[in-house]
């Protein structure tokens, strides 16, 4: 019996890497959702790209987004200046994720999307879809643990109505 859980067309994954994966997804959005936003740079390596981009400007090749970093210590200066920094009005967010889809591997990095949505829930319980879309994703295998090379989070809508403090 194979360990090979099938995904995208040909693409065959083994079963530990698939749990590896799923389960950075799954840390991912709770370090974020449970205000751990300290645990969420170390979801990356030492040198990810992180952005932020609208659908209409990733479908056409536009890599101007609303975040932008292209390393891990920015990723922490991002987490130091919400912590210390910016003034903002207090908000949670609460991620659902769907199933993550193996795109296809090269050189031992795995592509990869998955949808989301997050719902904000604002200090007065005001509630809203904050933001949909996919994540678009290369992921790298480190002994047992999954960790983010590249994650372009692709928004459905390129309105915010108040700026993107929290990582999506």
């Amino acid at each position: 019996m194979s360990d090979a859980v099938a995904t995208a067309a040909d693409v065959e994954v083994s079963a530990a890497a698939s749990a590896a994966i799923a389960r950075l997804m799954t840390q991912y959005a709770n370090a974020i959702d449970n205000d751990e936003l300290e645990r969420w740079p170390h979801f990356f390596t030492i040198d990810a790209l992180y952005q932020i981009v609208p659908r209409a400007a990733y479908d056409q090749g536009h890599p101007v987004g609303i975040w932008y970093c292209d390393n891990r210590d920015m990723l922490e200066d991002r987490v130091s200046s919400i912590r210390e920094v910016n003034v903002y009005e207090p908000h949670v967010y609460r991620h659902v994720i769907g199933p993550t889809e193996i795109l296809g591997v090269t050189s031992g990095v795995y592509r990869a999307q998955t949808s989301y949505i997050v719902v904000r829930t604002m200090h007065d319980g005001e509630m809203c879809v904050f933001s949909a879309g996919r994540y678009v994703d290369d992921i790298v295998l480190d002994k047992n643990n999954a960790l983010l090379k590249k994650r372009i989070v692709v928004t459905d809508s390129s309105r915010y109505d108040t700026l993107v403090v929290i990582p999506i």
